[in-house]
């Protein structure tokens, strides 16, 4: 049985001065359970603007009970 939703964004806060790329991730608690790709990704551009940070990737992450 399906517990629990979290939408999980991903974005680049910062370059290291070796050039690597620092992400950073923001965490939404207790979505939909039904949540789409299409629902999450319009999520995602939606809290870009209002942040104004660039996020890479969405990640849907399903808690179940057993």
């Amino acid at each position: 049985m399906l517990k629990e939703v979290v939408l999980s964004l991903t974005y680049v806060a910062d370059v290291s001065e070796s050039g690597k790329e620092v992400r950073k991730t923001r965490r939404f608690n207790q979505v939909r359970m039904d949540l789409t790709e299409a629902q999450a990704n319009s999520f995602k551009e939606l809290i870009a603007v209002l942040t104004g940070e660039d996020y890479v990737s969405a990640e849907k992450i399903e808690t179940k009970t057993v």
